[in-house]
């Protein structure tokens, strides 16, 4: 069984494969994704500071790699 983030990873991976051959913008794309993610966490009951709050916490833990090593679930 996948847990969360081997999931989003495999999604991810297989959505910019179909982006780039429907000629569609990566950037395009990944503006795409997080607005649908955002819209699945008010659609959910999230507050706007609460998404606020994740959208920062993950910035604030996300190394220049790319890397993000802290879980808050």
């Amino acid at each position: 069984m996948a847990d969360a983030y081997t999931l989003a990873r495999q999604h991810l991976e297989a959505g910019v494969l179909e982006a780039a051959e429907n000629n569609v913008d990566a950037n395009a794309f990944g503006q795409a994704l997080i607005w649908k993610v955002l819209e699945m966490y008010k659609t959910n009951g999230r507050s706007a500071k609460d998404i606020i709050d994740e959208v920062q916490y993950t910035l604030d833990n996300l190394d220049d790699d790319g890397t993000f090593h802290v879980s808050r679930n």
